[in-house]
């Protein structure tokens, strides 16, 4: 998932997040999630990436799957490893679907430090990725 015009994005205060297009894997909706978030421990207000992931499948329907995911900011300069971070096992159902993954991913000063390679101004874009795997899924149709 691209988001375009991060630096607009980055100073955004309320209602700042992005959502990617539905992929099905398994036969269920997954979608990336990206927001912003203050630190509330910090003096100075400081911007984080919450980057995380839902299964968008109905709640009404009785489901659960158990995922593993790489979480990655994909780097744009040679020679720089895309940031990541990783979980396993984590299992999503239709009573506690609030999306799984970091509220503090990285830090905005970070993400848009163009040494760091994540982000390239002439761009103005960042890369989010997830390498995901269900390795178990159920789903029954409420009668």
């Amino acid at each position: 998932m691209d988001i375009e015009k991060v630096s607009e994005f980055a100073r955004e205060v309320f209602l700042s997040e992005r959502k990617s297009e539905t992929v099905h894997i398994k036969g269920f909706p997954w979608k990336i999630w990206a927001k912003i978030k203050t630190k509330t421990q910090s003096t100075d207000n400081e911007k984080w990436l919450n980057f995380s992931f839902l299964c968008d499948a109905p709640k009404e329907e009785n489901w659960n799957c158990k995922c593993s995911a790489i979480l990655r900011i994909v780097s744009k300069k040679n020679g720089v490893s895309d940031f990541r971070r990783e979980f396993e096992d984590h299992v999503f159902d239709n009573k506690d679907n609030k999306g799984w993954g970091y509220a503090n991913f990285i830090s905005f000063a970070e993400l848009m430090d163009t040494s760091k390679g994540f982000y390239d101004k002439s761009e103005d874009k960042v890369t989010l990725a997830i390498d995901f795997s269900v390795k178990e899924a159920k789903m029954e149709e409420k009668s």
